[in-house]
C-alpha cells in the first residue's frame, strides 16, 4: 500500500511492517542497483510523488519553484526509423503539444535539451534540425561554433508567453555560453506555426508547409496595399478618415509619383507621408533655386541620381500601393525659406496625422540606406517549418519589438511626433513589414498567403508601447502626459542640436488644448511656474552649438540640456510672481484665470465655484463642471479669455520675476546614500549631485540635484543664491491641511526659534529618508518644504544650476530677502 504521510508507493509485506518495499523494491534491492539505475528510478518514484502533490490540473500559484517535468513523456510514440517525423532520444520525451499551451508556471522551469554539438550531430530529429537551420541563420555569415574555448555549449529550452492569438506560449532555445554572434531571444525562439483560427483538419496545410523554408525577399505590395485597403474601408474600426485634424499650412506640397514633380496640395486629396532617418547622408533638397525647376514634370526623374535611396524606395512604394502623392520634409518644405519652413514645421501635427498613411523607414540610419525588399537588397530572413508530434513548428520571424523599438529610426527626436502624430504606420524592417492603425493595439506582420505565418495579426501586443496614449485626448491630467511625453523624447538622439526645440512643436501643437496655452523654449506657459522643477534622471549636460560652442536655449528650460528629465507633477503653491515689461506683475494664477478676475475676489470666487477636483495618483487636477473629461493641474481658463503669460523679456530669452532669495546657507557635499542609491553617482564617477544647503549650525537644511558637469566646477569665488519657487509637501504627506491650500498664509507655519527632536532618524545614518534633518526640522508638519532652485550670477542674469527643497523653517531662519530674478 501506498504511505498516506507522504503519498510514496511504499508497501509492507506484512501488517506490522517487517519488510518495507518501496516501489515494489526492499532496502536490499535499492542497495543492490548499479548507481545510475539507482538514480533514475529514484527520479522516476521523485516525479510519481510531484504528481500526486502537484497535479497538472491544480498549477503552483506561487512560482518560486518550477513545476518539475509535467511535459515529459515516460512512454512517448513508436516511431519508424528514417521517417521525415522523426526525433531524437531526447526530443521524443518532450510534450511539445504542452508547452506551446501550458500553464504560466512553466515559464519558470529550464529544460535541458543537451549539447549544441548533440543537437548538430542530430538533424534527422525534426525538432534538432529546426534548431540547428535557425542557429546557422543566427550568427549567419559566421561558422556556427559547437564550443566557447574548451567549454561545449549547452542548450535549454524556455517557454515565453506569445504575443499573438497563434497559441499561449512559444519555446525559447537558450544557449550557454552563447556562441560568438548569438542573439539568444531575437531569431531562436518557436512557436506553433498554423494560426488557431486555421482548422487543424485541413491537412493541406500542414502537406504545404512542412519542413519548408519560407523567404520572402522583396516586400509584398499587394499585402500593404489590402491592410490599407481595408483600415480605410472600415475594417479596423469607424470614423477615422472623416474627421481630418485641421487645414494644412500654406504652401503645402507633396511629390507627384506618376509625374515625378513637386506639386502643390489639393485639399481633400490623399497623400502618404514618409518618417526616416536622415543622417549625414548627402540628398537633393529644394530650396529657393530649384524650387520652380523641381515643380516640372518629371524633374525629380532627371535628377532620379542625387535622390537618396530611401525616398527613391518610398515613390515606388507609394505608386506600389496605388497611391499619387507622398509627403518628403526634404524636398517638401523650401530649406532655405526661414518663414515656409516655420509654417511647415509648426504644423508637422496636421501633416502626419492628416497623412492616409505613413511610411516608416526603421530598417535604415540614414537616408542613403533605402528601404529593406527594395533597393536595400533582398531581405535574407529564413523561416524554417518542420512538423513535430503532428504540429507545424517554425521559427519566429523578427519581433515588431527587435524591428521597430530597438531600431535606429525610433531613437530619433524628429521621429517621435511623426510615430505619435499618424493615423496609419507601415514599419519596413529589415525582415518583414508590420502595419498598424491608431483603431488598434494589435498589428498585422507581413507573411505568405492567407495565414501568413500564424503571427498575421497580434492581439495582445501594444505596437505602440507607451506610446499608444501619450498624448491622449481626456482624462488625463495635463502634467502627467507632459512628463511622459518630455521623458519619452529627451531620451532621443537629434542630429542638428538646435533642432531641439523644433522637433518638438508638433508635439506641443497637439498637448496644447490640455493646458489652454502655448509654450516657452518646449515649457507650457499657464505652467511655468510648477514645471520650472523639472528634474535630470540621470547625466545631463548643457547643449551647445557646435559652430560656436555656446550654450543654446536658456537654462530654465528642459530642452537646453542633453539627457532624460523628469517633469514635476507634484502638487505645489507657487510662491513667485510675474514681472512684465511694463512693470505688471502677476501671479500664476492670474494669468490662468479669465483676465476679468485680477483684482477682483469676487470674480475669482465666482469662477473657481465652476471647478472641481480630485486625486489622480496622488496627482490633484481640477476639472470644469461642465467639461468632466478635462483634467488640469490648476483651474485654467481658455487662451482667449485671460491674460496670456509669462512673458519673455523682451529681446531675451529671460524670464522675469520676484523672489525670496539666500546666499546664507552653506553648500556643499552630497546625500552620497542617497545620490549613489537613485543617481548612481559618486566620488569617483558622478552624474547628478544632490548639493546639500546646510544653516549655520551645520544641519542639512535641505538640497539642490545639480548636474556633475557643473556641481564638479562649483567654486568660493562664484556668486550663488537659493531661489524660492514654491512651496510643497514630502513625496509621502497626504495631508493637504483644512481648507483650500492657495489660501494657507507661511507665516502661520514657520517656526522662527530653533527646534530639536531627537528621536526622529538621524540623517548622517539615515540621509535618504529625508531632504533635510528632521531632528532638527518637523517633518510631520504639512506643506513643510519650499521647492528651490540654485542659480549663479553673471552680469546680472541667474543661471539655473539645479532644483531641490528647503525646510520652511530653515528657509525663514537663513532671512531670505526679496529679490528681482532675471533667469536665463
Amino acid at each position: 500500500m501506498a504511505d498516506e504521510s507522504t503519498d510514496l508507493p511504499i508497501q509492507s509485506s506484512s501488517s506490522d511492517g517487517d519488510e518495507v518495499r518501496v516501489d515494489g523494491r526492499t532496502a536490499a534491492e535499492w542497495k543492490a542497483m548499479e548507481p545510475e539505475d539507482r538514480a533514475k528510478a529514484f527520479e522516476k518514484l521523485y516525479w510519481f510523488w510531484h504528481a500526486k502533490k502537484y497535479p497538472p490540473e491544480d498549477p503552483y500559484k506561487q512560482f518560486d519553484k518550477p513545476p518539475i517535468k509535467r511535459w515529459y513523456l515516460d512512454e512517448p510514440a513508436i516511431q519508424e526509423l528514417g521517417h521525415l517525423g522523426e526525433l531524437c532520444e531526447v526530443c521524443q520525451h518532450i510534450n511539445f503539444k504542452y508547452l506551446i499551451n501550458c500553464p504560466l508556471d512553466q515559464i519558470v522551469e529550464e529544460i535541458k535539451l543537451g549539447t549544441l554539438e548533440w543537437i548538430v550531430e542530430h538533424e534527422k530529429c525534426t525538432f534538432c534540425r529546426l534548431v540547428a537551420l535557425t542557429l546557422r541563420d543566427n550568427v549567419s555569415p559566421r561558422e556556427l561554433d559547437t564550443h566557447v574555448g574548451e567549454k561545449a555549449v549547452e542548450c535549454t529550452i524556455q517557454i515565453l508567453p506569445m504575443d499573438t492569438d497563434t497559441a499561449k506560449r512559444e519555446i525559447c532555445v537558450v544557449t550557454h555560453p552563447a556562441p560568438e554572434g548569438m542573439n539568444n531571444y531575437k531569431q531562436s525562439t518557436f512557436y506553433n506555426f498554423v494560426s488557431s483560427h486555421v482548422s487543424s483538419s485541413d491537412g493541406g496545410i500542414y502537406d504545404r508547409f512542412s519542413d519548408r523554408c519560407i523567404q520572402m525577399p522583396e516586400i509584398n505590395y499587394g499585402l500593404l496595399r489590402k491592410w490599407c485597403q481595408d483600415c480605410a474601408s472600415g475594417v479596423c474600426g469607424a470614423g477615422f478618415d472623416s474627421a481630418l485634424d485641421g487645414e494644412q499650412p500654406r504652401g503645402f506640397r507633396v511629390i507627384d509619383v506618376e509625374r515625378y514633380c513637386v506639386v502643390a496640395h489639393e485639399p481633400g486629396l490623399p497623400y502618404v507621408a514618409l518618417s526616416y532617418v536622415w543622417g549625414f547622408g548627402k540628398q537633393l533638397q529644394n530650396n529657393t533655386k530649384v524650387r520652380q525647376s523641381l515643380e516640372q514634370p518629371e524633374a525629380l526623374l532627371e535628377r532620379i541620381g542625387q535622390l537618396p535611396s530611401t525616398i527613391r524606395d518610398a515613390v515606388n512604394l507609394t505608386r506600389e500601393i496605388g497611391e499619387r502623392y507622398l509627403w518628403v520634409d526634404s524636398l517638401c518644405i523650401i530649406q532655405d525659406d526661414p518663414s515656409d519652413k516655420a509654417s511647415q514645421i509648426g504644423a508637422m501635427d496636421r501633416i502626419y496625422t492628416n497623412a492616409m498613411l505613413t511610411i516608416a523607414a526603421t530598417s535604415g540610419n540614414r537616408v542613403d540606406a533605402g528601404l529593406a525588399g527594395m533597393s536595400a537588397g533582398p531581405r535574407t530572413f529564413k523561416q524554417h517549418v518542420s512538423r513535430v508530434q503532428g504540429i507545424l513548428l517554425a521559427n519566429r520571424v523578427p519581433r515588431f519589438s527587435a524591428a521597430v523599438d530597438d531600431s535606429i529610426w525610433n531613437t530619433r527626436a524628429w521621429t517621435l511626433q511623426e510615430r505619435v502624430m499618424s493615423r496609419r504606420v507601415v514599419f519596413i524592417g529589415e525582415d518583414r513589414c508590420f502595419f498598424t492603425c491608431h483603431h488598434r493595439q494589435s498589428f498585422y506582420t507581413e507573411g505568405e498567403g492567407i495565414i501568413l505565418n500564424g503571427l498575421q495579426r497580434s492581439s495582445n501586443a501594444a505596437p505602440f508601447k507607451d506610446l499608444a496614449n501619450l498624448i491622449p485626448s481626456s482624462k488625463s491630467v495635463n502634467v502627467v502626459v507632459y512628463r511622459n511625453l518630455v521623458r519619452t523624447y529627451t531620451l532621443r538622439q537629434l542630429t542638428v542640436p538646435s533642432d531641439m526645440v523644433k522637433a518638438f512643436e508638433g508635439l506641443t501643437a497637439r498637448v496644447r488644448p490640455l493646458f489652454r496655452s502655448d509654450f516657452l523654449f518646449c515649457m507650457p506657459r499657464s505652467e511655468m511656474d510648477s514645471q520650472l522643477l523639472w528634474q535630470p534622471s540621470g547625466s545631463i549636460s548643457r547643449r551647445h552649438d557646435p559652430g560656436t560652442g555656446l550654450p543654446l536655449f536658456p537654462s530654465w528650460s528642459w530642452a537646453a540640456w542633453v539627457g532624460e528629465v523628469s517633469c514635476s507633477t507634484a502638487e505645489s503653491l507657487s510662491r513667485i510672481e510675474w514681472i512684465e515689461d511694463d512693470g505688471t506683475r502677476f501671479s500664476g494664477r492670474n494669468y490662468r484665470f479669465p483676465a476679468a478676475t485680477k483684482n477682483n475676489t469676487m470674480e475669482a470666487l465666482m469662477y473657481r465655484w465652476d471647478w472641481e477636483s480630485a486625486l489622480e495618483n496622488e496627482v490633484p487636477y481640477y476639472w470644469e463642471k461642465k467639461n468632466p473629461d478635462h483634467w488640469y493641474l490648476h483651474p485654467t481658463a481658455p487662451e482667449g479669455e485671460r491674460i496670456v503669460g509669462p512673458n519673455l523679456k523682451s529681446g531675451t530669452d529671460h524670464l522675469v520675476f520676484e523672489a525670496e532669495a539666500s546666499g546664507s546657507f552653506k553648500l556643499g557635499g552630497h546625500f552620497l546614500t542617497f545620490a549613489i542609491r537613485d543617481l548612481a553617482c559618486t566620488e569617483d564617477a558622478h552624474t547628478v549631485c544632490p548639493i546639500v544647503f546646510r544653516d549655520p549650525d551645520n544641519y542639512v537644511a535641505g538640497y539642490a540635484m545639480v548636474p556633475a558637469e557643473l556641481a564638479t566646477k562649483m567654486n568660493a569665488e562664484a556668486l550663488y543664491n537659493v531661489v524660492r519657487i514654491s512651496r510643497g509637501k514630502l513625496f509621502e504627506q497626504k495631508d493637504r491641511g483644512e481648507g483650500n491650500p492657495d489660501l494657507m498664509d507661511d507665516s502661520e507655519a514657520i517656526a522662527t526659534e530653533k527646534t530639536h527632536f531627537p528621536d526622529r532618524p538621524n540623517i548622517e545614518t539615515a540621509p535618504e529618508l529625508r531632504c533635510f534633518d528632521q531632528q532638527r526640522y518637523d517633518s510631520k508638519k504639512s506643506w513643510c518644504i519650499y521647492n528651490v532652485m540654485l542659480v549663479e550670477w553673471f552680469d546680472d542674469v541667474a543661471y539655473r544650476l539645479g532644483v531641490g527643497a528647503v525646510h520652511i523653517d530653515a528657509w525663514a531662519q537663513a532671512k531670505p530677502q526679496k529679490t528681482i530674478v532675471t533667469l536665463g
